[in-house]
């Protein structure tokens, strides 16, 4: 625990600082009083002993400003935070910034005594084998992306033993020879059991590097992620498949950015029926035919699918695990096939699309019916997308990024909720996200058949308008013939315009404070509006200056129920 200074001590101390402030004061009336008169001085004699005194009461007054600013550090906040809330916040750090916990050392003995009692600081490292060998134990650079870099035995050594017997987080980079085995042993042979996380980067890999790797029987038994990076070559990605496939028992994530992957994948002997997250960044090679069918017959329990930019949609393959598939993430991708499989899908509750690829043919309007989804987030140029589905169990929708001009928007807003496809568009039960494009007399008539909505947000460019035409219908009062029927007429009584509402919130990135003030205003007056009646909501939320981010919600469903 950090020392706190106790009553006496926090007395004494401020009596102590306020001794040497006086003093400073003191020196610094005589420093300038000695100025003064020097500048009267003519002779040379008299002008060398006042500069040679004021020199010597300039020291002072620095000695004295020094142990006065030392003395206060005492007192400060940080001074007084327990070791242990020190260490949680020097881990936060570390881990958002991508800074070395070396930095941290040199700030003072108490903080590199909390450092290095941290294993979790010591954690993630990034290994370089195959480079020069070097004996300094920092031998890395301030920031860090991929782990604290040890390039040499010692940082190593120092790494493995400072961070005790937590799981590591190793980013494993592979170079030309020559291959320096004592940190494949350090890391592989005395530490492997300790992987938990691994990040695969190796665009060339030496022979050297598979002989000595399968002379110490690597074993990663709790390893639970492992990624591919784009440049991993094939001989790396099937050392690693071998290795995973008969020590990895806990294995649940694979992370892919390399096209080799699935060729490698289609050529091995075995199934990973642990895993259950499979993400796919960049050109992996996902492609129509049976050798990719025989592929993804290697991941037959995958429960989270990620792609990111890929050419060919997984669905006109039929891939084995799609009755297990919980939840979708696709940004830039093509749905072709996506139809046809519907009806295998039956455990799909969360899906996220992003940028959708354009088709060449649009798919018929509620043809993509996935009875099962509950949450849907469609983040793309236009809304057109979402007349493609039909969800009936549908509670969570998000609509934003759309960059349409107010008229195409009319257009798409009227073609996916109108009377023709009541009961068959998209409509949420619970909340709605959504950025409007369109006039606010299209956004009212979707609203029309969206009664059992429970909670909105609005994303805005801007704040509206004092004469809002949604947030007026929002604000509609009961009759007077209803007023006068007293509580039990009010509690009957239901709002034209989402009469379900429980919870309005505006998020708007930029608006003057004067204008904020008109629409909170006009935001109380919903709430005062429907007081006391069956439409009761809680106080309507406004929040300005927001920047809000597309990948938010991307992130939190890749981390659904992982």
């Amino acid at each position: 625990m950090a020392h706190r200074l106790s009553r006496n001590e926090l007395a004494n101390t401020r009596q102590t600082i306020k001794q040497y402030y006086d003093q400073a004061q003191e020196l610094s009336t005589k420093i300038n009083n000695l100025k003064e008169l020097r500048s009267q001085a003519t002779e040379g004699h008299v002008i060398a002993d006042f500069d040679q005194t004021i020199t010597e009461l300039l020291a002072e007054h620095g000695t004295v400003r020094h142990l006065c600013a030392e003395i206060e550090s005492k007192n400060s906040p940080m001074h007084a935070l327990p070791s242990e809330l020190l260490s949680l916040v020097m881990e936060a750090h570390v881990r958002a910034n991508h800074h070395s916990p070396w930095a941290l050392i040199a700030v003072s003995r108490h903080w590199r005594a909390v450092c290095m009692s941290t294993p979790q600081l010591w954690s993630k490292i990034h290994v370089q084998i195959s480079v020069p060998w070097k004996t300094d134990a920092r031998s890395f650079s301030p920031n860090f992306p991929h782990g604290l870099v040890c390039d040499n035995q010692t940082g190593l050594g120092v790494a493995i033993a400072r961070s005790a017997a937590v799981p590591l987080e190793v980013t494993l980079e592979l170079g030309h020879d020559p291959l320096n085995t004592q940190l494949l042993d350090i890391l592989c042979g005395q530490a492997g059991y300790r992987w938990q996380h691994a990040h695969i980067i190796a665009p060339h890999t030496p022979l050297s590097f598979i002989g000595a790797w399968k002379k110490l029987e690597v074993s990663l038994p709790n390893l639970h992620t492992i990624g591919f990076s784009q440049s991993c070559d094939q001989p790396m990605i099937r050392l690693l498949l071998s290795t995973i496939h008969t020590t990895s028992p806990n294995l649940h994530t694979i992370r892919v950015d390399t096209g080799l992957f699935f060729s490698c994948l289609h050529d091995f002997q075995g199934q990973f029926k642990s895993v259950k997250y499979l993400a796919l960044q960049g050109q992996v090679a996902l492609s129509e035919g049976a050798a990719t069918r025989a592929a993804w017959g290697k991941l037959p329990r995958v429960e989270i699918l990620v792609l990111r930019n890929q050419d060919f949609s997984p669905f006109s393959n039929a891939p084995p695990f799609l009755e297990a598939l919980r939840a979708l993430s696709a940004i830039g991708l093509r749905l072709d096939g996506l139809p046809n499989v519907c009806d295998r899908l039956k455990c799909l509750t969360h899906v996220y699309l992003a940028s959708v690829h354009p088709l060449d043919t649009e798919f018929e309007p509620n043809s993509i019916h996935l009875a099962g989804v509950t949450h849907l987030t469609l983040i793309n140029p236009t809304y057109a997308p979402l007349r493609w589905f039909s969800l009936p169990l549908l509670e969570y929708l998000e609509l934003r990024g759309s960059t349409m001009g107010k008229a195409d928007a009319n257009d798409e807003i009227e073609l996916i909720w109108n009377p023709e496809t009541f009961g068959k568009a998209p409509s949420p039960s619970r909340v709605f996200h959504f950025e409007p494009r369109a006039n606010d007399a299209y956004i009212l008539a979707a609203f029309r058949f969206l009664d059992g909505l429970e909670n909105l947000y609005l994303y805005l460019d801007s704040l509206p308008p004092h004469d809002s035409k949604v947030l007026a219908s929002l604000a509609v009062v009961p009759k007077r013939k209803i007023v006068a029927g007293g509580p039990p007429a009010l509690k009957k009584w239901r709002s034209p315009t989402c009469p379900g509402l429980q919870k309005l919130v505006l998020i708007c990135k930029s608006g003057l404070q004067r204008d904020a003030g008109l629409v909170a205003e006009m935001l109380d007056k919903i709430y005062r509006a429907r007081l006391g009646t069956g439409s009761e909501l809680g106080r309507p939320t406004l929040l300005t200056g927001i920047k809000t981010c597309v990948d938010n919600k991307a992130a939190l469903l890749l981390q659904y129920n992982h």
